[in-house]
């Protein structure tokens, strides 16, 4: 793949909130050590059963973490445990213990990553002790997140599981457009049978009875979502703009939000978004 114009690491890094409450020294140091590179969809960032070779920070693009898991003499079970959108860091245990990785980190579609080997960890980490410890915090999190869902892939019927998904990808990664959230990750439909423990087929019919009830709405970029009654106030706005650009500087302002119940066709979810940025 062509190489991509390296971004400003430092404003990157920065921008995280994993890492904005480290010293000023420790992230020019960290941004520093960082190699920078584009690669394509379906690139494994890591791959479960062999040693975590560095530190990844997903600038742009988009990503999902995979487990495979034997099933006796079944057919091998695949669970999709996340999946996130850049700017982000991408922190693997085994980057730590030397272990196996339990699972593998995979592009969703082209992206640009920022990569910082073991050696160049161990070294920052002697320098910097505050980085060591905002990463711990970081694995903790994404370990209760992966944790609740558990929710997404045993609780309930598949419909009530798929909603819960979609209104927590809406939370965390959705930019507020008209009466919803656009989540844009490009989540394949077997992506989101991995996600809720369902078939294909299931989640296919599902999604295609949601749209008809206006409750979605998909394009090749992501989904959009309705607000679920009852759900939490969304974030400031700024915050969703930055989910969709990918860029933590330069970032344009959130599309109005419509007075229409009416979900935004196709052409309106892509034209309302702000224009991508390199690699996502």
């Amino acid at each position: 793949m062509p190489p991509a114009s390296d971004l400003d690491l430092f404003t990157e890094l920065r921008a995280a909130p994993v890492l904005a409450e480290l010293p000023r020294d420790a992230i020019v140091d960290l941004a520093a050590s960082m190699t920078q590179i584009r690669v394509h969809a379906s690139t494994a960032l890591v791959e479960q059963g062999t040693v975590a070779t560095a530190l990844f920070f997903l600038l742009r693009g988009a990503a999902k973490t995979v487990r495979v898991a034997a099933a006796g003499t079944k057919a091998e079970e695949v669970v999709v445990l996340d999946v996130t959108r850049g700017p982000q860091l991408l922190i693997e245990a085994s980057i730590f213990d030397g272990e196996p990785a339990p699972a593998s980190v995979v592009t969703l579609r082209s992206s640009q990553v920022a990569s910082l080997d073991r050696r160049g960890l161990a070294r920052l980490a002697q320098l910097h002790p505050a980085l060591p410890r905002a990463l711990m915090i970081r694995l903790a999190r994404d370990l209760r997140a992966q944790t609740r869902r558990l929710d997404d892939l045993v609780a309930g019927p598949v419909d009530e599981r798929i909603r819960g998904l979609f209104d927590a990808l809406a939370e965390q990664h959705g930019t507020p457009l008209g009466q919803g959230r656009f989540i844009a990750i490009p989540l394949r439909r077997r992506d989101v049978a991995c996600m809720v423990h369902a078939t294909t087929e299931t989640v296919s019919r599902l999604l295609a009875k949601f749209e008809r009830e206006g409750q979605a709405r998909s394009t090749r970029d992501g989904i959009w979502w309705r607000t679920m009654p009852g759900s939490k106030s969304p974030p400031d706005a700024a915050i969703f703009s930055s989910a969709v650009t990918g860029s933590s500087s330069s970032r344009p302002p959130p599309p109005e939000e419509s007075s229409s119940s009416a979900p935004p066709s196709g052409a309106s979810l892509t034209s309302s978004l702000p224009p991508r940025s390199a690699g996502d």
